[in-house]
């Protein structure tokens, strides 16, 4: 009776034991994941990102980091393109004048009226953020500028909403800069970590 009893007990301590430790690694690990959302959370409110906590998360379509170092890089990166007032810009022309027309026309530059279209765009991944402007151009002056923007192709993770629009004429009226503003949604894995966040972001195009 007396073996019984050890044997009982040895029984006890050893599930007690088995239940302890894992009730306290899973502890650890409630723990761990906590402070790395939390250091993620710091770290993106530093470089300007709100926290998004009701994002839609598409496992298929997300940005992952195997280290908060490695986050922090992206976060930075993206920072830096937040504003690109110093990029160049992409020229197409349109409308029925072609340059060689328009040359033969310079005599009456005055009357002359001339349609280009202007861009900046963003990469990344194997899409990017197009931002527009169709300027209007009578006699060399400004007349018209029509300001838009568009999402193509497939930016990992990243969802763009444009928000407004406006531009602003050089003393001379012949160019200027045309801006949109929108918010970029992030949909993030930090470390095994699922987290969301949105930049508000402005893009220039000049003309």
């Amino acid at each position: 009776m007396k073996n019984l009893f050890i044997v009982v007990t040895i029984l006890f301590f050893s599930i007690s034991s088995v239940f302890l430790g894992g009730n306290y690694t899973k502890a650890e690990e409630q723990k761990e994941n906590k402070l790395t959302v939390n250091k993620a959370n710091e770290l993106a409110e530093k470089y300007g990102f709100d926290i998004v906590s009701d994002v839609k998360k598409d496992p298929e379509n997300s940005i992952n980091f195997s280290s908060i170092e490695e986050f922090e890089n992206f976060l930075k990166e993206e920072n830096s393109k937040a504003f690109n007032g110093n990029h160049e810009n992409e020229e197409d022309n349109q409308g029925v004048i072609g340059n060689s027309v328009m040359a033969l026309a310079a005599a009456k530059a005055k009357a002359k009226t001339s349609t280009k279209v202007y861009s900046f765009k963003e990469h990344n991944g194997t899409g990017y953020i197009a931002s527009y402007a169709r300027v209007k151009r009578v006699g060399g002056k400004v007349n018209k500028v029509n300001i838009w923007s568009e999402q193509v192709g497939l930016m990992l993770a990243i969802t763009w909403t444009q928000k407004s629009t406006w531009h602003k004429l050089n003393s001379k009226k012949t160019g200027g800069k045309a801006y949109v503003r929108g918010t970029k949604l992030y949909g993030m894995n930090v470390v095994g970590q699922s987290v969301g966040y949105s930049k508000v972001v402005t893009f220039t195009v000049k003309f």
